[in-house]
């Protein structure tokens, strides 16, 4: 590796480290404030969650990033690992905001979660990656 690949490769990992880092800030100060304001009353579990799954999308997403600039090749089940992750957390905020789901939402949400499910057991068995 030459110097600038070295080079943007720690600027990249100091950079998810940063973010990651903000979102604990982030997460401590909603759970200290919900603490000092209510006294867990009104703890919103569903806030915790979002930010706890923030954090593995961002891991997911760098690491994703530096397996690619290091090898030359993106890693298949890394993507669809994030694909997941951030589309399981946008079925969390919306059932936990307590909006209606259509039932054609539901079963779309379904064959997305389906799909992204078919290609993770196709990827273990078949280990195919893109160069």
């Amino acid at each position: 590796m030459n110097k600038l690949t070295l080079l943007l490769k720690f600027l990249i990992q100091a950079f998810m480290w940063f973010a990651i880092a903000s979102e604990f800030v982030s997460l401590l100060y909603e759970i200290f404030h919900s603490l000092k304001e209510n006294y867990f009353l009104g703890l919103e579990t569903h806030k915790i969650l979002v930010k706890v799954l923030n954090v593995i999308i961002i891991y997911e997403l760098f690491t994703t990033l530096l397996i690619a600039l290091e090898e030359r090749r993106i890693k298949l089940i890394l993507i669809i690992d994030t694909a997941m992750i951030f589309f399981i957390r946008e079925l969390l905020i919306v059932l936990f905001t307590y909006k209606k789901l259509e039932l054609s939402e539901g079963i779309a949400s379904a064959l997305i979660l389906g799909t992204l499910g078919i290609l993770r057991f196709l990827y273990l068995k078949y280990k195919i990656d893109v160069e």
